[in-house]
């Protein structure tokens, strides 16, 4: 089974010639006085052509407006889709909407519903969303499938999905949160210079009063990870009177035994493990905020989600480098790049596809 991201070029009738809606439905779950219950309501369900020229114009909408839709391909023929639309739902607009996930009635039971759903979130989750929104047949097979893959009911319901399918189950599955790499480079890879120095980071312009993108990104994240060596840099050369990261939590990875401090936690937690924990819990994204030996016990445990790096005009030639060498490959999508004062600001998240 091949899984990948179809084009718009590819939708068209012929895409669906040999995918069977079919599903035969006996019973299916309605709430009754707040309870969630089982009901007889047998119907059989099968598209039509006139069904699959609405399905084909709303996936060409979906990938317009920003969302993308997958596919699994037995031998070149499309047997299961899903899509995620990319416009956010929500009174804090942190939910992505599952707006489809189907799998040819050949093929279900071989856990290609299940892959297309994890393709589905993680595409969700690097796109910055807390949650899938899923607006579901209320079948009491499509619901066991839901409920095994996590789901729940949706804390928030969306008042279009309901208008539109008002017999629909309303869903939601928490991802898990980003981990960004965000740090300022120089051109040819260093974060540092030979004394531990970074006067070198700005652009051509040294009166130029920009951020860089820093205030957009920080707003996207509210936990930063560092190592030792770059908290005692922030509180002793960058920033010795304040701490800069006031209104997240900071965690600093030590062996030192050292008292936490406000919105700081000292931790020998291993690195894994306090990940795992913290992508878990609610929130924003993860800053990996440095240095490079913490950056590279990522790199080789592949735990870093996307790579924003702000490259600035310079050439330092020796220094502390971010990226140490490596016998692990990590292929990486170039996502945006911007210029700002001879800074070029990229962004890379992980292929995963």
């Amino acid at each position: 089974m091949e899984y990948r991201e179809i084009k718009e070029s590819e939708l068209n009738k012929e895409l669906f010639s040999e995918f069977n809606r079919y599903q035969e439905v006996k019973e299916c779950l309605r709430k009754v006085d707040g309870t969630w219950a089982a009901v007889k309501n047998p119907f059989t369900e099968q598209w039509q052509d006139e069904d699959y020229e609405v399905l084909i114009r709303c996936l060409k909408i979906t990938i317009h407006t920003g969302g993308v839709v997958f596919g699994a391909f037995l031998h070149g023929v499309l047997k299961g889709f899903a899509s995620v639309e990319g416009v956010p739902l929500g009174k804090q607009r942190n939910y992505l909407d599952l707006s489809s996930l189907h799998v040819s009635y050949d093929l279900r039971g071989k856990r290609t519903g299940r892959r297309l759903f994890q393709m589905a979130s993680e595409w969700a989750r690097l796109k910055g969303a807390q949650k899938l929104y899923i607006s579901s047949h209320s079948s009491v097979e499509t619901q066991a499938f839901y409920r095994a893959m996590g789901c729940v009911e949706a804390m928030e319901y969306d008042k279009e999905h309901v208008a539109r399918e008002p017999f629909d189950c309303q869903l939601e599955f928490v991802l898990e949160r980003k981990v960004i790499l965000y740090i300022g480079i120089s051109l040819d890879g260093y974060i540092a210079d030979v004394n531990g120095g970074v006067g070198w980071l700005g652009g051509h312009d040294s009166g130029y009063t920009g951020d860089y993108g820093y205030g957009t990104f920080a707003s996207q994240v509210d936990t930063v990870l560092m190592g030792y060596n770059t908290y005692e840099q922030v509180v002793t050369v960058l920033s010795p009177g304040e701490w800069v990261y006031a209104d997240k939590k900071t965690y600093v990875l030590t062996h030192r035994d050292m008292e936490d401090k406000p919105g700081i936690c000292f931790t020998r937690e291993p690195l894994e493990v306090l990940l795992d924990r913290l992508k878990k819990e609610e929130g924003k994204g993860i800053w990996i905020c440095g240095g490079s030996c913490l950056v590279g016990q990522l790199m080789e445990k592949n735990l870093i989600d996307e790579y924003h790096l702000t490259v600035m005009p310079v050439l330092l030639g020796k220094g502390i480098r971010l990226f140490p060498e490596s016998e692990n490959e990590s292929l990486l999508k170039l996502i945006s790049v911007q210029t700002e004062n001879g800074v070029i600001d990229c962004i890379y998240r992980k292929r995963w596809i």
